[in-house]
């Protein structure tokens, strides 16, 4: 019995750290996603602004928070506006700029106009630490 017990507690701490990471790299996607999108964006996006329509906290970390943003695009070039939901990370201290209400710059894939991200250069999502 002695033998056992050091492996089955081997084998429930490499599943749990194993659920960790799965549960861990799931939550982060959204995130990533839009991060990813911001990078191919800023080369082949179309700058414009919009309208926070509304924030949702979705979890609050040491430096930064995770929220949902809804927001309303401005007509550009013929395109009406458009209403879009994306997740993205935002330091705490700037959440405020992201308020409902508030206007942000954002880019938008013009081959793909529900393709939005913010415009990280113009609407700052974090502080150098």
């Amino acid at each position: 019995m002695q033998f056992w017990l050091p492996v089955i507690s081997g084998v429930l701490i490499v599943v749990f750290l194993v659920f960790v990471v799965v549960h861990t790299v799931r939550n982060n996607r959204p995130y990533r996603e839009e991060a990813q999108r911001y990078e191919r964006l800023v080369k082949q996006g179309q700058p414009a602004s919009a309208q926070v329509l509304a924030l949702r906290e979705l979890a609050q970390g040491t430096y930064d928070n995770d929220v949902e943003l809804r927001v309303r695009t401005a007509e550009l070039a013929g395109r009406p506006p458009l209403e879009q939901m994306f997740k993205t990370r935002i330091a705490r201290e700037l959440v405020v700029n992201f308020m409902p209400g508030q206007t942000i710059h954002v880019l938008i894939d013009p081959a793909d106009s529900t393709a939005v991200a913010i415009d990280r250069r113009q609407s700052t999502t974090t502080i150098p630490r």
